[in-house]
């Protein structure tokens, strides 16, 4: 489906424009071949994109959700997203809240502090994150289990 703002081309079933933001709404077939014309002599990033301009920056609709890669990679995520308030995971007992709050703000705060090509670009970015994040959680759980599994192994081994 085409934005009727940016005449850009979305998903069939989109319901905001994955470029500029805004809802996309059904419109006739001419309008549609007008946007098309103006589309074309259009460049690359000719669209609205506020994103890095901190607090002045307003997330997206399609944007707001939970962060998963905030929320497992905190510290990490936050140094690739510019979003330094992360590194309140290192304190103690604020680091079980932080996490939480990382995943819930994540999006908001990385839109803000970084700029992105597009939303397209910023989605494909953070999916990437909450990936890894997935694997390297799940890696540090089979971790954490063999070392459970041994020291329970040579307890048994040599008893009191």
């Amino acid at each position: 489906m085409q934005c009727n703002h940016c005449g850009r081309n979305n998903d069939e079933d989109a319901k905001f424009c994955n470029y500029c933001g805004k809802p996309i709404t059904p419109i006739q077939q001419t309008a549609k071949n007008n946007i098309q014309s103006q589309s074309q002599t259009a460049s690359k990033f000719d669209f609205p994109n506020n994103s890095g301009q901190g607090k002045l920056a307003v997330l997206p609709p399609q944007l707001i959700g939970w962060n998963w890669g905030a929320f497992f990679l905190t510290w990490i995520w936050g140094i690739g997203n510019s979003t330094f308030i992360a590194f309140l995971t290192w304190i103690p007992i604020v680091n079980l809240i932080m996490i939480f709050v990382l995943g819930a703000k994540g999006n908001e705060w990385a839109w803000q502090n970084k700029r992105w090509q597009s939303i397209r670009h910023f989605k494909r970015v953070q999916k990437l994150w909450a990936i890894w994040g997935f694997i390297l959680f799940t890696l540090g759980i089979l971790f954490a289990l063999v070392v459970i599994i041994a020291a329970i192994e040579a307890s048994n081994q040599y008893p009191y």
